[in-house]
């Protein structure tokens, strides 16, 4: 007998293979990801796939002939009664999730699908099941589900199509007369072979004729052959509805000359029905589906396929997945362990489950997947691969952010403790005059762990000003500052946003003036234009305050917003620091030189400093100071380093 083998999505028509029944079956079974058992209706097991005795440890000849209750949890001790009385009443259990044990004694969760087999006549002839593993699905997130859920419908869908196909033998003469057909093609038309011998095709098949006409004559002109033409008529059986079969015509010849035409039909219409429904299945996933040939060539996809990724089949098929899809410039080597994986999958067979992966799209982005891929075996052999992925942008975002909530929060008891312990620095770095003055420093923070680890500022002063504990810090700097401007130094301290929303810091600075005597001209304090425009009123009481009381306030990343000239004309401003983008594009970029310039004539209007950050050579020292800016900062003048009992004369 010849079955038929379904087509893939969106491949034409080609032959249809000549296959047993028997072996498209035992084909199906073994290249099924899923275990599938058959039992007698007492339970005693008669079949047992590969994928069985992955998921319960047992071989076949293990189980064969042996009681499924060995796979039932020993407190459910009425649970397979239930479902043999069930199943052996005539009801399908789809989707049945439960528990068994596994040859090891380990428990495993499964969906199962416990159905009837049936004769032709509705004899019970046993019980099918097929048993999907759930322990991935168990500790996914609730969208993975959902992909699961389609893939079982799918798996199901497959497993239950009939792998038959009844095949009809007949003769036309050169007048397409019919000569002969066997009972199974007159069976088609339900009618008797008798009655239809004799007549022609437009006679006894009046609504096919003019599908099969152009093909018969032309196998008798031509004479050549013609295979699996789809042929679509009524079903006299059923008024209304159609039926489908594919023909192949062929020339029927006695040494030179035509006879007549052979014809070869097969009931394709369940199969027909069934590619539809398939289709209809597949394409209404939220999941997105590949099939890839033996040679890494894509031969299909669905529509979630194509909404993810933005090509459509027509752009796809015939294309190497590995040109288009995979992402194979990256340096992170777990993508490229992932796409060797999945090379894998067609060259060795392998099943490949991969939770965390990258394809490109078609618009050059890239989009996080999980991906389930399977060899697609033909026989024994391994014919390509199918791959269902999934969109986990949103999850593997959302992971990220918890992760990072975590990490915060983790900070924030580090930072707690570093104040607890007294375990912040500080460190200095110089500031030089260029046409006059004393030298001076800015302060910068460090924090010291338990371990003696020097932990830098970007890495926790972000989550302490996020969680409230800034203003604790900057408390903690203006202390420090005051009592080196006590012993004579001239320092300048950072104000974070919150600081100059809060009133009480300029009571702190006041406090620890008068406290220690310390001259507050030694002292200034910097401020950027996003901390003013927090909130502009309470921003500038403070930052009156602390000039009022002989402090200077310079303003930090000048020449990047678009109020700073308000600032520098509503508060008494002493130094404009220049934004370190200008001065480190400053040699050969005439443009920053302008700008640098603009801010140097800007602040002599206004009697106000300037202070160059980002000096790291020779050159652009010498353009600064030709620009007529006053100080300079940068690690060619001096690097940051631990706060010592007297700064450093760093050269100029």
């Amino acid at each position: 007998m010849i079955t038929s083998v379904p087509q893939s999505i969106g491949a034409s028509r080609r032959a249809i293979p000549h296959l047993e029944p028997e072996s498209f079956l035992s084909a199906l079974a073994g290249s099924s990801n899923d275990a599938i058992i058959g039992k007698t209706s007492d339970g005693l097991v008669v079949f047992w796939n590969e994928a069985a005795e992955r998921l319960y440890g047992y071989r076949a000849d293990e189980m064969m002939g042996r009681q499924i209750s060995v796979l039932f949890p020993s407190d459910r001790p009425r649970e397979l009664a239930s479902l043999l009385d069930r199943v052996n009443g005539g009801e399908t259990i789809q989707n049945y999730r439960t528990e068994r044990v596994r040859k090891d004694g380990s428990t495993v969760a499964v969906s199962i699908t416990v159905a009837p087999v049936t004769s032709c006549d509705g004899a019970l002839l046993g019980i099918a099941t097929i048993a999907h593993d759930l322990t991935r699905q168990v500790r996914q997130v609730d969208d993975l589900r959902e992909m699961h859920r389609h893939a079982e419908e799918l798996r199901i869908t497959l497993e239950t199509l009939h792998a038959s196909a009844p095949i009809g033998l007949g003769f036309l003469d050169r007048e397409f007369r019919i000569v002969h057909l066997n009972k199974v093609l007159a069976s088609f038309q339900h009618a008797s072979s008798e009655d239809m011998i004799g007549t022609t095709v437009a006679e006894s098949l009046p609504e096919i004729w003019a599908q099969v006409e152009p093909v018969c004559r032309q196998v008798i002109e031509r004479n050549e052959s013609v295979h699996n033409v789809e042929v679509t008529g009524p079903d006299p059986a059923n008024p209304g509805r159609q039926r489908h079969w594919l023909a192949s015509y062929f020339p029927v010849q006695l040494e030179d000359e035509v006879l007549g035409i052979g014809l070869m039909v097969i009931d394709v219409t369940e199969r027909r029905q069934a590619d539809e429904f398939r289709s209809i299945v597949m394409n209404n996933m939220a999941e997105g589906l590949l099939t890839v040939d033996n040679e890494g060539r894509l031969t299909s996809l669905n529509q979630a396929a194509v909404r993810l990724l933005g090509w459509n089949e027509e752009e796809l098929v015939g294309e190497e997945m590995r040109d288009l899809i995979l992402v194979t410039d990256s340096d992170e080597s777990a993508i490229e362990a992932g796409n060797a994986m999945l090379l894998r999958v067609r060259s060795e067979g392998l099943h490949v489950q991969l939770d965390d992966h990258v394809y490109r799209r078609k618009d050059g982005g890239r989009i996080a997947v999980s991906i389930s891929a399977s060899p697609l075996f033909i026989g024994s052999s391994v014919e390509g691969a199918v791959v269902v992925f999934n969109d986990i942008s949103e999850a593997k975002a959302e992971r990220l952010r918890a992760r990072q909530e975590l990490d915060a929060l983790t900070w924030v008891g580090r930072i707690r403790e570093a104040l607890d312990e007294d375990r912040l620095v500080l460190y200095s770095q110089p500031i030089v005059p260029l046409r006059g003055g004393r030298d001076s420093e800015e302060l910068l923070i460090r924090m010291i762990s338990r371990g003696g680890e020097l932990i830098p500022p970007g890495a926790f002063l972000g989550v302490a000003e996020k969680y409230g504990l800034i203003t604790e810090i900057d408390r903690w700097v203006v202390r420090q500052a005051v009592a080196l401007a006590a012993g004579g130094r001239r320092v300048a301290a950072n104000l974070s946003a919150e600081s100059l929303l809060t009133p009480e810091l300029a009571d702190l600075l006041e406090a620890e003036l008068r406290r220690s005597a310390a001259d507050p001209t030694n002292l200034t304090f910097e401020v950027t234009e996003t901390s003013l425009i927090k909130d502009l009123e309470k921003a500038h009481a403070v930052a009156r305050r602390i000039t009022g009381l002989g402090c200077s306030l310079a303003l930090d990343d000048f020449g990047t917003g678009f109020g700073t000239f308000t600032h520098v004309k509503e508060l008494d401003v002493r130094y404009l620091k220049i934004d370190i983008e200008f001065i480190r594009g400053l040699v050969g970029n005439r443009a920053n030189q302008h700008v640098v310039k603009a801010i140097v004539n800007l602040a002599s209007g206004f009697d106000c400093e300037t202070i160059a950050e980002g000096v790291e050579d020779d050159e652009t020292l010498r353009l600064v100071r030709e620009l007529g800016v006053d100080y300079a900062q940068g690690f060619l003048l001096g690097r940051p380093a631990p706060l010592s009992s007297a700064p450093a004369r760093a050269r100029c």
